[in-house]
């Protein structure tokens, strides 16, 4: 397995509102940047509906495509709508267990948000150990904010994390999630990135820089942040490159730097 299929990653957001446009997807974006700072490359952000078979098939192709680690967010809920767990299940052919140290965590959380008057008590409902029925083989993962706990399950060569979907919950379960992240990664190679103002506001006058830097310094990508069209316009270019050398990647970079610079100057002299 190639280094960069080692860290490859996907994120599968969950829910009908997200794919109406009642919702925007913010969790997805802010998972994808913490991912990447742990040496991770995100290969593919997924939205599917609240559908049992449509999460398994993302999972399954996920895993068709050698991701070796799975981030769902949203459906952990107690309403029948929130079915991640049941389509983690389904793609995996685990079927749903009650788990007891879930049951005890959903039920300690009912417990304390009684007692602080934010729920009227605090037994457990069906609906509530509905939270607590997990993939057989999954463990709960800690949720500080809210009461469904997030899920951990390894699947031979893929490990699936599933998190909340309201986002301060989702990045809460997700920093306690981060040594089983890290310990699916393994060695996180290096990303280097920088940015720099091209002087240019003409998007297709760029690209003839970007590709002669891209045939020189092999490796790095460059990616133009196109905005709107002014005569004062400055288009910036994002230059990132990753590998196991610290070292090797930010001189790559910084190569590709000096390399646009020359570019770009010569574009604006003509």
């Amino acid at each position: 397995m190639s280094p960069d299929s080692a860290t490859l990653v996907e994120i599968v957001a969950v829910g009908r509102e997200l794919l109406t446009g009642h919702t925007v997807d913010t969790n997805s974006a802010w998972l994808a940047a913490s991912l990447v700072r742990l040496g991770a490359r995100v290969a593919r952000i997924a939205v599917v509906d609240d559908d049992v078979a449509a999460i398994a098939d993302a999972l399954r192709e996920a895993r068709g495509r050698d991701a070796v680690l799975v981030v769902t967010t949203g459906g952990l809920g107690p309403t029948a709508d929130d079915c991640t767990l049941a389509g983690v299940g389904g793609a995996f052919g685990r079927r749903l267990e009650e788990h007891p140290a879930a049951l005890a965590f959903v039920a300690r959380r009912y417990g304390e948000f009684a007692a602080a008057g934010a729920v009227s008590d605090g037994a457990l409902t069906p609906s509530r150990r509905k939270m607590a029925a997990l993939p057989a083989g999954a463990q709960p993962l800690d949720n500080p904010i809210g009461t469904a706990p997030g899920v951990l399950l390894n699947e031979g060569d893929v490990t699936v994390i599933a998190l909340p979907g309201v986002p301060a919950e989702m990045r809460a379960v997700f920093e306690a999630a981060t040594p089983h992240v890290r310990a699916r990664l393994g060695t996180p190679g290096h990303v280097a990135e920088r940015e720099i103002a091209s002087g240019l506001g003409d998007e297709s006058v760029i690209a003839t820089a970007l590709e002669r830097v891209a045939a020189i310094v092999p490796g790095v990508h460059l990616k133009s942040l196109a905005t709107t069209f002014s005569p004062a316009c400055d288009l910036r270019v994002r230059l990132t490159a990753r590998g196991a050398d610290a070292t090797e990647v930010e001189a790559r970079v910084a190569r590709a730097v000096e390399c646009l610079t020359g570019e770009l100057a010569r574009l604006k002299i003509r």
